[in-house]
């Protein structure tokens, strides 16, 4: 599942041989990063708000028009009605109008299983032009079919299978994602998002087996995953100056003084907990780098992104040797497994998620045997 002919499997509830989406919010995660482009579509925004309410999806079209989506989970009788005052709305405002073309008609797609024989009647008295959806998602041996079709003609305009992999098969009581995640994932590429929902689900896997509770904290393009506010493990969101997803996660690093400190190796209290943002390729960490102070706005760069000419070479890297791995310069990763006593360690995505998750583990072990220390002795 690394390009986009191979879909996100959403969750469903199943039926024999009949599925339907868990919740609206799955269809519409669903029918975002996987259906827009396959109709021909360019999202733009998921849940916009406007003076008539949110619209579920607003997109671009091959001629730059805009596109209002309204989706629903059952058959709805007020769903023209509502894509109807959302365009009242939106004609006046004009969202996007850096990049939509308002000269040309505004298009009204309306998603649905089925609709009632009474719509019919209502478009025929309706002033605006509406493209009417339905569709079918069908449960087999070998996974899920979606298809979805023209309503009136029963034309299908795209069929995507799914199969079910062990991997990937929806088998977690995962949370809905929020909206900001959703967000999210509507700026990401194929890869990018493949790995967002990598470490979301492995992050609610491994608390979900231990039995101890994730807060999933939105705040605007980022998400951050902790057990508690002084306990963060891992934070996703878009960058702005990369234009890409950023991953951090909380892993065990040497910062005592900021040093090279190879007698503090020596000692087994050397690994303390630092916000390291990672870059990815093909699923394999390549660099980590050491954020100070948890600052997201503090410029960290790799040597290749230098030799590119992608950045200039900070300041504060002018230094030389090992200490400017503390000063802003990405560290490849074989030097910091090295450095942590990791040498043996996966270089996947999957594996730093698990270190940060083993470590979070470890702090709140000490948290406990702390606690239980200090109740005994005041006993």
């Amino acid at each position: 599942m690394t390009n986009q002919s191979s879909p996100i499997i959403p969750r469903f509830r199943v039926y024999g041989e009949r599925a339907e989406f868990e919740t609206e919010r799955h269809l519409e995660w669903f029918f975002w990063y996987t259906v827009l482009p396959k109709i021909g579509l360019k999202p733009l925004k998921s849940q916009h708000t406007c003076r008539e309410g949110v619209c579920d999806i607003l997109a671009k079209g091959s001629e730059n028009q805009l596109v209002i989506i309204e989706l629903k989970n059952v058959e709805d009788s007020h769903v023209i009605e509502q894509i109807t005052a959302y365009f009242d709305a939106l004609i006046e405002e004009k969202p996007f109008d850096e990049q939509i073309d308002y000269t040309k008609p505004i298009e009204l797609y309306t998603v649905c299983p089925t609709y009632r024989n009474r719509t019919v009647t209502t478009l025929k008295h309706h002033k605006l032009k509406f493209s009417l959806f339905s569709y079918a998602v069908k449960s087999s041996d070998q996974g899920f079919i979606f298809i979805l079709y023209e309503w009136i003609t029963k034309t299908e305009i795209a069929k995507i299978d799914l199969p079910i992999a062990p991997e990937l098969a929806p088998t977690l009581n995962l949370p809905d994602p929020p909206k900001a995640f959703v967000n999210l994932l509507g700026n990401c590429s194929e890869d990018e998002k493949i790995w967002a929902i990598e470490v979301r689900d492995q992050v609610y896997q491994f608390a979900q087996s231990l039995n101890y509770r994730i807060y999933e904290k939105p705040d605007g393009k980022w998400v951050r995953f902790e057990r508690n506010k002084q306990n963060p493990i891992a934070e996703i969101g878009w960058e702005n100056k990369r234009e890409s997803l950023a991953v951090y996660l909380w892993l065990p690093f040497v910062t005592i003084n900021g040093q090279w400190n190879m007698k503090a190796i020596e000692r087994d209290s050397y690994k303390r907990t630092a916000m390291m943002r990672i870059w990815i390729a093909n699923g394999i960490v390549q660099y980590v780098a050491y954020i100070e102070n948890q600052r997201k706005s503090w410029l960290v760069v790799t040597d290749e992104e230098i030799q590119m000419g992608k950045f200039t070479k900070p300041v504060k890297l002018q230094r030389k040797g090992r200490s400017a791995y503390w000063k802003g310069l990405a560290m490849p990763i074989d030097i910091y497994l090295d450095l942590m006593g990791f040498t043996a360690r996966s270089h996947s995505l999957n594996a730093f998620v698990e270190l940060a998750l083993e470590h979070s583990l470890q702090r709140l072990t000490k948290s406990r045997q702390k606690t239980i220390i200090e109740v005994e002795s005041d006993s």
